[in-house]
């Protein structure tokens, strides 16, 4: 094994790791639980469909188990993550008024 596997082993254990914390469980769009994509664009945990629409979009998604992420990504989604980016983009929702979009 190279040192590259060595760090790719390293930066996957520790984005699971991410993924573990309560608000990362969830997508950060619908709610749904089990994220398995990174909007790398907001460094958001996202399901298949919203990763989908952040597409659309033109943000830039990453798979959690296909793709690579280097050492600045995941110091990123360490400083990021759903519950920062939330409180900056999501600070006046009130989910009492405005309901989660289904999986549609």
């Amino acid at each position: 094994m190279g040192k590259g596997s060595k760090e790719d082993e390293k930066i996957e254990r520790t984005i699971r790791s991410i993924l573990k914390i309560p608000e990362n469980k969830r997508c950060i769009n619908c709610n749904s639980l089990g994220p398995q994509y990174v909007c790398t664009t907001f460094m958001t945990f996202v399901c298949t469909n919203c990763s989908g629409v952040h597409r659309e979009f033109t943000h830039r998604v990453k798979s959690v188990s296909m793709a690579k992420f280097n050492a600045e990504e995941v110091s990123a989604l360490q400083a990021g993550g759903n519950e920062r980016v939330g409180q900056i983009y999501f600070k006046d929702w009130d989910p009492q008024y405005h309901s989660y979009p289904d999986a549609r």
